[in-house]
């Protein structure tokens, strides 16, 4: 018996990642989504389903994503935390509101994907939402972070055996974020 491997995307290079980004911040509610799947590695449906009482602004922002397995709390690069905050802005809005309001609306939830696809059509770039997230987990793959260290920021389960070889520290995201920062935050 033989298996078939579906065929697969090739994985982006970083110039059209930054390039998608950078297409998108015309729009700043859809340049802080962008940034959240690109330098975060979010999932479409982690970066919507964020509510305002998930994010930690400050000196040292951070998320935290609910809902597949069990709820992750990561540190996001300040690039990230720039588009974020610029959507809030100073409005005070309650903790159990949508953190990008906007993205996700009521009988649109692909909204988000829309608003996306046709932006990189009108960049004329080849570029999918998850194409981001892979991005985001194959730059920190490829600079040699350890798999406990991978799963946890990005959500994932891909040790083949379950147990954890590497132990997490507090601190395990801090070089996740510098890398997928230096690697993709378009200059302004």
């Amino acid at each position: 018996m033989t298996t078939r491997t579906a065929d697969q995307k090739p994985l982006l290079p970083v110039s059209v990642a930054r390039a998608a980004l950078d297409a998108t911040r015309s729009d700043q509610l859809l340049y802080a989504g962008t940034s959240l799947l690109l330098m975060a590695g979010l999932r479409r449906d982690e970066a919507t389903g964020l509510l305002v009482g998930d994010w930690s602004p400050g000196t040292d922002p951070q998320v935290t994503i609910r809902g597949r397995r069990q709820a992750r709390t990561i540190r996001v690069a300040t690039a990230v935390a720039a588009a974020v905050d610029s959507c809030l802005g100073e409005e005070k809005a309650g903790l159990d509101e949508p953190l990008l309001l906007g993205l996700k609306a009521a009988g649109h939830p692909y909204l988000f994907s829309r608003l996306f696809q046709a932006r990189m059509r009108d960049a004329g770039l080849d570029v999918t939402m998850h194409d981001l997230r892979r991005a985001a987990i194959a730059a920190v793959v490829r600079d040699g972070t350890p798999t406990g260290y991978v799963e946890a920021y990005f959500g994932l389960s891909i040790a083949a055996s379950g147990k954890q070889l590497v132990p997490t520290s507090e601190e395990f995201d801090r070089g996740i974020v510098a890398l997928l920062e230096a690697r993709f935050a378009a200059a302004a």
